[in-house]
């Protein structure tokens, strides 16, 4: 009976053993998921600080190299308006030239017949000659007089129609400008919709994913608690047993000792003849110790019961937390390419921002360059009619000054449309590259 009692008191130290050592390994197995989870928490910072490192040294090669373009194209620009005022100065030279030795050729020939009229009228031929010569240069002149009125009506009509041409070239600009301003603003405001969006739904998942974990850590904290008191318990009731049984066997010795009265029952030695002439308390005694050990017995039951619910629980946990852990990673590898999505979005609204600006700044600079014209235009005095009496009194020189500025005038507005339609086409290429990197 004795060997019995400890055989099954050793089978509950075993057992209580085995769950201690199997609360151990859990306790290692959560403490290093809790280290993985820092490391990855740490990894995963130190990638988004190199990730941001990184960007900005590209968003500053790509700066560094727009300044580089732009310069080299603000050159080749300056480059070829000074080709083109060149030209132009070139032209008008040579066209200065041919008016100077066509007018000197004009005076030679005139000179010549002045001249012949002069040695006519010494010939004698008297007042005849003069009037008819009278009359010849004033038909003369007339004729030179209207010739160059047409020309100059002719040119002053296609500078107004060159003017009129530009300003409707320019308010198409400045309305597809102010359209695609428009464009490129709704643009920004839907992808700055878009990334709040993203970061909001992102912000949220991982919030209530750390509050699952949190719960879990809570609940396995709790449940060790409970182990730990079950077992408490466990070796309570086992140290009762061992006394119940010390108590059993010292009773079931004395039962024995009963049918021979030489011996005697150890630590009893006064109380003998009171055992002796008492069965029935020791049989009571026996009663109340074999209730107890039933008793004792449905408690151990129990208490195996809970333990083996409590391992099943904790297995279920742990099954929990590594399914949430396991989210928390897809999680992660899911908002990845929404980050470089935001960064690419990002520095495109940036960019677009940019153009804008330049777009608007270059408006400005137009519309007030075409109202400083207008103001010229509508301030400068009409042409005059020279009232000449002959071609040596033709003075042109208010004419000449007058067409070389509005020559001048058209050939700058027409720089200024060369120059918005090229920056309109490189932001119309750039829009369809992006259109076609786009996902």
């Amino acid at each position: 009976m004795a060997k019995k009692g400890r055989t099954k008191g050793e089978k509950p130290e075993a057992l209580i053993s085995a769950l201690q050592a199997a609360n151990e390994d859990l306790r290692s197995k959560l403490t290093d998921i809790q280290i993985e989870l820092h490391q990855e928490k740490c990894k995963v910072s130190k990638l988004e600080r190199e990730k941001v490192q990184e960007c900005k040294r590209i968003r500053e090669q790509e700066q560094h190299r727009h300044t580089a373009t732009l310069t080299e194209q603000r050159a080749k620009w300056h480059e070829e308006k000074q080709k083109e005022l060149q030209a132009l100065r070139e032209n008008l030279v040579r066209q200065h030239e041919q008016e100077q030795a066509r007018t000197a050729k004009i005076k030679d020939q005139e000179n010549q017949r002045l001249k012949a009229a002069l040695s006519a009228m010494r010939d004698g031929s008297g007042e005849k000659v003069r009037t008819a010569l009278t009359l010849e240069a004033k038909e003369e002149a007339r004729r030179f007089f209207d010739v160059e009125r047409v020309k100059l009506l002719q040119e002053i009509s296609e500078l107004k129609q060159t003017k009129k041409q530009t300003d409707e070239a320019l308010s198409t600009m400045i309305q597809a400008d102010k359209m695609k301003a428009g464009d490129l603003r709704s643009e920004h405001q839907i992808h700055q919709e878009q990334i709040s969006k993203i970061k909001w739904d992102s912000e949220k998942d991982i919030r209530r994913l750390v509050d699952e974990i949190k719960s879990k850590e809570r609940t396995i904290f709790s449940l060790e608690k409970e182990l730990e008191n079950a077992i408490g318990l466990l070796q309570k009731l086992q140290m009762q047993k061992d006394a119940l049984d010390d108590q059993l066997f010292l009773v079931k010795e004395a039962e024995c000792n009963l049918g021979s009265p030489k011996r005697e029952i150890p630590g009893r030695a006064g109380d003998g003849a009171e055992h002796c002439g008492s069965p029935v308390r020791h049989r009571k005694a026996e009663g109340n110790l074999e209730m107890d050990m039933r008793r004792n017995q449905r408690r151990m039951a129990d208490l195996n019961s809970t333990i083996r619910k409590l391992e099943d629980r904790n297995s279920l946990l742990v099954d929990e937390r590594n399914e949430l852990l396991k989210r928390v990673r897809e999680s992660e590898k899911q908002c990845k390419p929404m980050l470089e999505k935001n960064k690419v979005l990002n520095k495109r609204n940036d960019d677009l921002s940019q153009t804008l600006q330049r777009m608007e700044e270059k408006l400005k600079g137009l519309a007030k360059e075409n109202l400083e014209m207008k103001e010229k235009i509508s301030s400068h005095p009409p042409l005059k009619k020279a009232n000449c009496k002959s071609l040596n009194d033709l003075d042109q020189a208010h004419d000449d000054q007058e067409i070389e500025f509005l020559k001048l005038q058209v050939l700058e507005q027409q720089s200024m449309i060369d120059e918005l339609t090229r920056v309109r086409k490189k932001l119309l290429r750039k829009k369809r590259h992006k259109r076609s990197n786009r996902p």
